[in-house]
């Protein structure tokens, strides 16, 4: 099943659901290097050619619905739990930073990196979205990792300054704040910065709901109420918590009618 959604600057997207079978399929990626659980969760946004803003975004949207909102925050005095919803008013929308700079009769389009930091020194020039020449306009977000590549080896030399100078200009739009400074709490503001390594770190916490024991255990036991299993793993984890929850419920009502006093 797929789920459309439109982003705070309008753009509408297309998802893929994040299925229950999906997080066995993610777990596997957790010795792996970050940019391959990166990539792996990058394959539910349908819509190509995004920023990382953008995809930020669709991936808290996807998390939301298909796993849930609450998730807890790294902070010097411990883990803070706190909704989705509420890191999203705190961040805000997606400010227009887009800039042309023309060298040699190209016109290059700089705006948010197109990829997230994984460790790759070169991840920087994603900030380069369009490049026009003449008449001709290769957008960069829709050609392959190969192509990309290509692109980024044959850039002028010139345009480097120009680039370092766009990160300058433009840092107050790559910080996110996800948790403004709470006195009461003595908690300290949790930001994030969309080129750091750490910010891919974060957002691949926000899939890490449960390890291969929990998957295996929580389906065992829904195994007894339900016995369709590709019914359960082709659910999402929200649906599959919700029909734990009832399945828990309905033991406990049960266990309390089997202990009441027969009259």
């Amino acid at each position: 099943m797929y789920i459309t959604h439109i982003l705070p600057n309008g753009k509408e997207i297309k998802l893929r659901e994040f299925l229950y079978k999906d997080i066995r399929t993610f777990n596997l990626y957790q010795d792996a290097s970050i940019f391959g659980r990166i990539s792996f969760l990058e394959s539910f946004i349908l819509t190509k050619g995004l920023n990382v803003i953008e995809k930020f975004y669709a991936l808290v949207y996807l998390r939301l619905q298909c796993i849930g909102s609450d998730v807890l925050l790294p902070s010097s005095k411990g883990d803070v739990g706190v909704s989705l919803e509420f890191i999203r008013d705190n961040i805000g929308g997606i400010s227009d930073i887009e800039t042309s700079i023309e060298i040699e009769d190209v016109i290059y389009t700089l705006d948010y990196p197109l990829n997230f930091n994984c460790g790759n020194d070169d991840f920087v020039l994603s900030i380069i979205k369009r490049i026009q020449i003449n008449n001709e306009i290769l957008e960069v977000g829709e050609l392959t990792e190969d192509e990309q590549q290509e692109v980024i080896e044959r850039l002028p030399k010139k345009l480097y300054k120009h680039v370092e100078r766009f990160v300058e200009d433009c840092n107050e739009y790559f910080s996110l704040t996800l948790l403004k400074k709470r006195e009461n709490l003595d908690i300290e503001p949790i930001k994030f910065n969309l080129l750091d390594y750490d910010f891919a770190h974060f957002i691949t916490s926000l899939f890490r709901i449960i390890d291969s024991a929990g998957y295996k255990e929580l389906l065992f036991t829904l195994s007894r109420r339900i016995n369709d299993i590709s019914f359960l793993i082709n659910s999402t984890y929200l649906e599959v918590y919700d029909y734990f929850d009832l399945y828990r419920r309905e033991m406990e009502e049960q266990k309390q009618a089997n202990d009441s006093p027969v009259s």
